[in-house]
């Protein structure tokens, strides 16, 4: 039999290990002994009969099941499973038997309302395999600590063998750590051998307002794929400070289980949420994809939002992402052959963000490095100053009902958009493109499938860019796309940089522009528009 990881994984979770948390010193063994009859575990029939223990022990506040084991009914003995009040106990797993050296309650006792509650769980070395030993789960610890009553009662639900009925109410739950380490899977299939390897998947001090910690590390894949073989590799990724609050409507729907209509209202809501500290840090390092010919590698991705008093100061960096192909597999030389056409045998990419918004001023702009670079391609830089974001966001969510209101009328969905960009308001902004060899790799390619010279080509362009320009709308100022031409021409003729810059002689609103656009008496000068190329 082959498993299905979603449902071997859920069968873990049913295992648990505690630390000592608060008053655990203080429970009487009574009050545990209590709790654990009404689990059924006190009679060794857990999970309807469905785990047994070799042994019981009481330490410290702590409820001990050594030795455990656990059976997983197929889905043909359903109907053996049910018990007298015709409610059926299903792990779901397509594995026969799972063992965990201990199965640990910290602190488990019944609440005044008469539920089973605890102030953590979790798992110490469970393992499974088939019984031909080809595929195996393995799984060092599984746990929480310092959980709060809601998410208490729904684990005590699932422990007492009632997951048909149980609908965990986990927009509900807090606690301080929720951590599992050390899970391999390894499953033979018919086209080859699978296996996943995660050392920590980690949440810290998670509630409806914040999230403390995000962690995964060390996760390996490995599998077969349509040509090949595929491999995954991720060392970290690391978030800190998420704040949770901002998705609440989200997680509200996904729990109550609402139509596809509720949880995208309630997506949209949550995305275009005006709060700027999103998170405090995000890490994504050592990344590798190596799928059927084609490699994907990123050394480093990392952001952060810090504030100062008003302001929000946001930076982003990547150093380093690689696509690298292989001409030996099908579709790796696909990709090897789109490069070569621009004389390229890998592609290599680097980007920097770094940006302040002021919300006692509504304004937003650049400061420092913002750029993306193509190596030995094309630099990309910009910087740029708006304001009147302040209204933008305290708009945002009359706006959002709107666009809920409209439905699927494109016509209505884009005024809603339109109206709520009219407070913005652009101070300047300027962008600027480096050539690094990309324009002489596309002339030559170009030139080469016309079966003429690059300067051939060139002059082609030239005159194309000329015809262009005559063929423009009256209203556009002459001398406006006379600049552009010659900074154009200039640009393919020589490379270096060409800047496109737009300094407004007073503060333009998006509001102004929508209004001359649409009757008809848009006033191009007001944008200060300006066209420069700067040889190498």
């Amino acid at each position: 039999m082959k498993y299905h990881l979603l449902t071997a994984l859920a069968a873990g979770s049913l295992v648990a290990l505690a630390w000592p948390q608060g008053d655990a010193l203080a429970q009487s063994r009574a009050a545990a002994d209590a709790a654990m009859e009404q689990l059924g575990f006190a009679d060794n029939t857990g999970m309807n009969g469905h785990l047994t223990y070799g042994e019981a022990s009481w330490s410290r506040g702590r409820y001990i099941l050594s030795d455990v084991v656990m059976t997983f009914p197929d889905d043909e003995d359903d109907a053996q499973n049910e018990d007298e009040d015709g409610t059926s106990f299903e792990v779901g797993s397509e594995f026969e038997t799972g063992h965990l050296d201990r199965l640990i309650f910290d602190a488990p006792r019944i609440d005044e309302d008469g539920f089973v509650v605890f102030d953590g769980f979790a798992m110490e070395n469970f393992r499974t395999e088939e019984t031909d030993g080809e595929d195996f789960m393995r799984v060092t610890y599984f746990g929480a600590s310092g959980i709060n009553s809601n998410m208490a009662r729904d684990f005590a639900r699932l422990f007492s063998g009632e997951e048909d009925d149980v609908e965990p109410a986990w927009n509900d739950w807090a606690f301080e750590s929720f951590r599992l380490e050390g899970l391999e899977l390894e499953s033979l299939e018919e086209d080859g051998r699978s296996r996943i390897v995660l050392d920590q998947f980690s949440v810290q001090d998670y509630s409806d307002v914040e999230l403390g910690q995000f962690v995964i590390s060390g996760f390996q894949l490995d599998g077969p794929g349509d040509s090949g073989p595929v491999t995954m590799r991720l060392d970290e990724l690391n978030l800190t400070g998420f704040q949770t609050q901002a998705y609440a409507e989200l997680m509200d729907a996904l729990a109550a289980g609402g139509d596809e209509d509720a949880i995208m209202s309630a997506y949209y809501q949550s995305a275009m949420s005006p709060q700027m500290d999103m998170f405090d840090q995000f890490a994504m390092r050592g990344l590798l994809i190596d799928a059927e010919g084609v490699h994907i590698a990123m050394d480093n991705l990392t952001a952060q939002i810090q504030q100062r008093g008003s302001r929000y100061i946001s930076s982003a960096a990547m150093d380093s992402l690689r696509l690298i192909p292989d001409a030996t597999k099908e579709a790796g030389a696909q990709v090897a052959m789109a490069l070569g056409m621009l004389g390229y045998d890998r592609l290599e990419l680097s980007l920097a963000s770094n940006g302040i918004y002021d919300e006692s001023t509504g304004e937003v702009w650049t400061d420092g490095d913002n750029y993306v670079e193509l190596q030995d391609g094309l630099r990309i830089e910009m910087s740029q100053r708006f304001s009147g974001y302040d209204t933008y966001f305290a708009n945002l969510p009359e706006a959002m009902a709107q666009l809920e209101a409209a439905g699927d009328d494109e016509a209505l969905q884009t005024q809603a958009s339109l109206d709520l960009m009219r407070p913005i308001i652009l101070n300047n902004m300027r962008i600027s493109l480096t050539d690094l060899s990309l324009l002489e790799r596309a002339l030559e390619a170009g030139a080469a499938a016309q079966g003429i010279t690059a300067d051939e080509l060139r002059i082609q362009a030239g005159a194309m860019i000329g015809m262009g320009m005559m063929s423009a709308p009256p209203e556009i100022p002459r001398p406006m796309l006379s600049q552009l031409s010659g900074a154009l021409t200039n640009f393919i003729n020589s490379g270096g940089t060409l800047t496109i810059e737009a300094n407004p002689p007073e503060p333009l609103s998006f509001g102004t522009v929508f209004d001359q656009v649409q009757n008809g008496s848009f006033d191009y000068e007001m944008l200060g528009l300006s066209f420069t190329a700067e040889a190498p």
